[in-house]
C-alpha cells in the first residue's frame, strides 16, 4: 500500500515562525500544522483583501509573507509587510484606519 502524499503547504505563523501542513494533499479545508495550528489557502485570502482594500493598497503574497503596498506614491507608510494576514490588516487599520466600503481593485 502506498502512502498518502502530504501537502506542501507552508506558511508563517503570527511570530514568524515557519509551518507546514500535515494533512493530505488534495483536502478541502484549511490547512493545518502538526501542532494543530490552522491557516486558510493563500488563494482565498488573497482576494478577499484584495477586495476589502485594493483600491487603496496593492496587495501580494509573497509565498512567505503578506504585503500591502499603499498606491499614493506620496503616502507616508507606503509598505505592510506581516507574516499573516491577520497582522497585514492589523497594521493596515492602525496605519491607514478602517477600509473604504468594498470595491473592486483599480
Amino acid at each position: 500500500m502506498v502512502p498518502p502524499s502530504s501537502c506542501t503547504s507552508s506558511s508563517l505563523d503570527a511570530d514568524g515562525v515557519p509551518r507546514s501542513c500535515s494533512l493530505e494533499a488534495g483536502h478541502d479545508d484549511a490547512h493545518m500544522s502538526w501542532s494543530a495550528d490552522t491557516w486558510e489557502d493563500p488563494a482565498v485570502v488573497l482576494p478577499r483583501l484584495s477586495a476589502r482594500w485594493g483600491h487603496t493598497h496593492h496587495i501580494s503574497w509573497t509565498g512567505r509573507l503578506w504585503l500591502a503596498t499603499d498606491r499614493r506614491p506620496s503616502s507616508h507608510w507606503r509598505t505592510e509587510v506581516e507574516p499573516t494576514p491577520e497582522q497585514l490588516e492589523e497594521s493596515l487599520q492602525r496605519h491607514h484606519g478602517a477600509p473604504a466600503p468594498t470595491s473592486a481593485p483599480p
